[in-house]
């Protein structure tokens, strides 16, 4: 007799957070063994069309494969090469910084005391208690950075590898989710598979396209109004873009705050209105024509997953929850049982 009693809404909704906060704990425990896992996926993708062109003119797989993570290290080795040499001309100039940003603070406190009638000695003992206590805190975080400058090196080694394993071993992965399935959901699976490839693929590309346009958009504009360490600090804006929204706020502070010390206010007031100006460029007109993404994810969705990536796995998983969240709703899509979660996802359009 065929049993047609179903679980109360209450019971698969304690199902549903049981599992989330499983999946959530289980991520943050093994993010030094998935967070490599989850860039190299993206970085197969995005270099699976220069191994399949190898492969194409009779070069073995493992060799098309190792040749094409060798021209992705030689590009980032490029790109963390020119950030460095910026930085090291940056840095030369870091106690002339020093000297504007103390006569800067001067002046602060003496329209501070004229406007709110605050004397100057009180001003330079809360800011001396507040220096005190980021003393502790910077110093606290300096401890926590040497002590995990060893997983980060792992981190950035551990890519490329499994970069390589993901392309070498490729059929054999798209062979075990097959089993995993019954035979007649073949042809589902394909779909899923093909379709998520097509869509990461996109992205990703799409993005690095995009992240050259901004870079370029963001000199120009920091260059002609004269801002100092304009190539440094465009770069820099056009890599913090890839984090929706945060990203933004992220490069303007940035570049006001060096601005200030370098410039005058009416250039750092400027540079913030140009980046600002070029960040709604990007996100009305080169996003929606350079990614093209064929998932359209909403923009509370897209915040919201970019503060549970942050939350999981720190700036790796806000890179991350974009081209996740893409992959998700591609499943989600395909699910009978979750496609409410793929509306949800979804644009509305």
């Amino acid at each position: 007799m065929r049993n047609t009693h179903k679980q109360p809404f209450y019971q698969k909704l304690s199902l549903t957070l049981l599992s989330l906060v499983l999946i959530v704990v289980i991520l943050r425990t093994t993010k030094e063994i998935l967070a490599p896992v989850a860039f190299g996926f993206l970085f197969a993708l995005l270099l699976l069309p220069i191994a399949q062109g190898l492969e194409r003119l009779r070069v073995p797989r493992g060799l098309a494969a190792t040749l094409a993570v060798l021209i992705f290290v030689i590009c980032m080795l490029g790109l963390l090469y020119f950030i460095s040499w910026q930085t090291t001309n940056f840095l030369s100039d870091l106690p002339t910084l020093e000297r504007n940003l103390m006569a800067q603070a001067n002046q602060l406190t003496i329209w501070i005391d004229e406007k709110f009638s605050i004397d100057s000695d009180q001003q330079i003992a809360w800011i001396n208690d507040t220096a005190a206590k980021s003393i502790t805190t910077v110093s606290q975080f300096a401890v926590n950075t040497l002590s995990s400058l060893s997983s980060l090196v792992l981190f950035l080694v551990f890519i490329p590898l499994y970069t390589f394993f993901l392309l070498y071993y490729r059929k054999l992965l798209v062979v075990f989710l097959l089993k995993l399935f019954r035979r007649e959901h073949a042809d589902e699976v394909h779909d899923v598979i093909s379709k998520t490839r097509v869509v990461v693929k996109s992205y990703v590309v799409g993005l690095f396209i995009e992240m050259v346009v901004v870079a370029a958009l963001y000199i120009t504009a920091l260059l002609l109004l004269g801002v100092k360490y304009a190539v440094l600090l465009g770069t820099i804006g056009a890599i913090f873009n890839v984090i929706p929204y945060i990203g933004m706020v992220i490069t303007i502070i940035i570049t006001v705050l060096v601005t200030l010390t370098t410039g005058t206010l009416s250039q750092a007031l400027w540079a913030a209105l140009a980046l600002f100006l070029i960040h709604l460029l990007d996100a009305n007109v080169l996003l929606p024509r350079i990614v093209g993404s064929k998932v359209s994810i909403n923009a509370m969705i897209t915040l919201l997953g970019v503060f549970v990536g942050s939350m999981i796995w720190g700036i790796a998983g806000m890179f991350i929850s974009i081209p996740a969240m893409a992959l998700l709703k591609v499943v989600f899509d395909r699910i009978p049982n979750m496609k409410p979660w793929g509306i949800l996802m979804g644009s509305g359009e």
